[in-house]
């Protein structure tokens, strides 16, 4: 099965989210992303993601191995990249971290003045 994590993701589109959902499922690491159920699959578990959870793992996703700037991610989900919505965002940040700590090759670092970076082995 062909993997479809492509990159469609350009810092100046501000259409970032609906590009990324027109992709079926994205594979991070040994996670499944079904966009149209909006769920995490592992092993044939299932877990429902909330609209925020799902459009940041999405983001994170798009940008396998890249940097996703902390901007970018403001703008695209919560549409203004005030304090309030940054600290917003470092919760839901905290909340991935924990949905994907059953796979250890996968997982979200910090990237200092920059962004966050979602490290997935090479399939």
């Amino acid at each position: 099965m062909k993997n479809e994590n492509e990159k469609p993701v350009s810092s100046k589109d501000d259409d970032t989210i609906s590009l990324l959902m027109k992709v079926p499922f994205y594979s991070v690491g040994t996670y499944q992303i079904d966009v149209q159920k909006k769920t995490l699959n592992l092993k044939g578990e299932s877990k429902k993601l909330t609209t925020k959870e799902f459009e940041l793992l999405l983001l994170f996703a798009g940008n396998a191995n890249d940097i996703l700037q902390r901007k970018v991610a403001l703008k695209a989900i919560w549409k203004d990249d005030n304090n309030y919505n940054a600290r917003s965002m470092d919760v839901y940040i905290c909340k991935l971290r924990k949905l994907l700590k059953d796979d250890n090759n996968v997982y979200i670092i910090n990237i200092h003045g920059k962004g966050y970076k979602m490290i997935v082995p090479n399939s």
